[in-house]
């Protein structure tokens, strides 16, 4: 064993980079919040980051997402570990432990997170990565269906985690780290880019100029299967007569379809929900937009009460945007201190 959990924090749960393809039978892919924090963190420590971020088939190895604060955990034996993403002011021994570097730790440590000063989900990778076993080819958690990670489940005090064996020595591994005009800083505000619909030919044009252009303001009722945006009201042009024979009169509703991840639903004009790793497959409300692939890891790293501004882009730019996310997770981002 390489570590106990004295204290699973807010929310914290086993990832790797998922199991996309299965959302046909209604399993979404799960994995990081953050695709970019894991995946440095995993390469920190010379683990697999994974490929293609939702579309991939190799999941590469599993790290601990935490949510907001709480995480405690004592070293059982030495290996290296890393710390991305959100700032919790981690600690070790109750000092200050750097992040977004590789840092070796010994036996009777203690790592710790504390309440989050910037960004909502930190990850902590170990050499070797989290060994737990696979479910459909992923070690990722999904609590809703009770899969993945630790018996389906976030972690709690008295849980164990094993690693699997270091692909490098550590002491090759101790003090790298991310090259510092790579860091991303995170929030009050956000600027997600989003590719409009497949349904926004069903809203009016203004209220698709209000989506753009106002201030949204995450809401807590907010999880990695939904994020919930409070904001004004949007309208939908008059129904279709063949959206209220198989829909209803609700202007929302639509025939039941496929949901991409990150596809934005609007529940009867109000609160827009970004549709997350752990969103379902299908659904029956309107989408007026879908965040890019190298967004979702801002989404999920949006801390209830901070604004969002979705800002529209093409298809192409998506794309280069998540090409370019992909490039970034490379031993070229990496440096020796």
């Amino acid at each position: 064993m390489t570590f106990e959990v004295l204290d699973g924090g807010l929310h914290t749960t086993i990832q790797d980079l998922g199991r996309p393809g299965y959302l046909a039978t209604g399993m979404p892919p799960s994995g990081p919040a953050d695709r970019f924090a894991l995946g440095l963190a995993n390469l920190l420590v010379g683990n697999d980051p994974g490929e293609r971020y939702l579309v991939g088939r190799r999941p590469g190895d599993a790290g601990l997402e935490a949510l907001l604060f709480g995480l405690k955990l004592r070293v059982l034996a030495e290996t290296v570990i890393a710390v991305t993403g959100a700032d919790q002011a981690p600690t070790l021994n109750g000092e200050p432990v750097p992040m977004w570097r590789a840092v070796r730790v010994a036996r009777g440590d203690v790592i710790a997170l504390q309440r989050t000063r910037s960004g909502a989900r930190t990850y902590l990778a170990a050499s070797g990565g989290i060994d737990v076993p696979c479910f459909s080819g992923s070690r990722a958690t999904n609590v809703r269906a009770f899969v993945g990670g630790l018996d389906g489940r976030a972690l709690r005090r008295g849980d164990t985690l094993r690693t699997r064996p270091a692909g490098r020595p550590l002491a090759d591994l101790a003090r790298r780290r991310l090259r510092p005009e790579l860091v991303p800083s995170y929030g009050p505000r956000w600027r997600v880019r989003v590719v409009l619909g497949p349904q926004d030919d069903l809203f009016l044009e203004e209220s698709i100029r209000t989506f753009l252009e106002h201030d949204w303001t995450l809401s807590p009722i907010s999880d990695r299967m939904g994020c919930r945006y409070v904001g004004p009201a949007l309208a939908f042009r008059p129904r279709p007569e063949y959206l209220v024979e198989q829909a209803g009169a609700d202007p929302s509703n639509i025939v039941d379809d496929t949901i991409p991840v990150g596809g934005i639903q609007v529940p009867g004009g109000l609160e827009p929900i970004v549709l997350h790793v752990d969103g379902p497959s299908l659904g029956g409300y309107a989408k007026i937009a879908t965040v890019i692939s190298a967004d979702l890891g801002k989404v999920g790293q949006t801390r209830p009460g901070e604004v969002t501004n979705f800002h529209a882009v093409s298809t192409g730019e998506a794309v280069a945007a998540l090409r370019e996310l992909e490039g970034a997770i490379s031993e070229g981002s990496i440096v020796a201190a």
